[in-house]
């Protein structure tokens, strides 16, 4: 059980290098393992996004991104928890 201590530490600082754009009703189609999924968009960056999944992917695993409109993308894994997956790009975007 955490202690009394543990429960009103701080929140970690952001240790982005830039600011996300928030993207609620945004989506794209998520390539991974060769199947197709479709993916809401929680946020962008030039250098990445996060999005909502059910996939199960390995840190550094590679997947193809599909936005409406773009050329397909491709991202590795960053990070994957509760639902949610930080992606990479692999290469810088401009977004706006």
């Amino acid at each position: 059980m955490a202690s009394a201590a543990q429960m009103h530490q701080e929140p970690a600082p952001d240790r982005r290098s830039e600011a996300r754009q928030d993207c609620v009703g945004e989506a794209l189609t998520l390539v991974f393992r060769g199947e197709s999924y479709p993916a809401p968009v929680l946020n962008i960056s030039s250098r990445g996004t996060m999005i909502e999944s059910d996939i199960s992917p390995r840190l550094g695993e590679s997947v193809m991104l599909h936005f409406d409109g773009c050329s397909p993308i491709y991202a590795f894994v960053r990070w994957a928890k509760d639902g949610r997956v930080g992606l990479n790009f692999g290469c810088e975007l401009t977004v706006g």
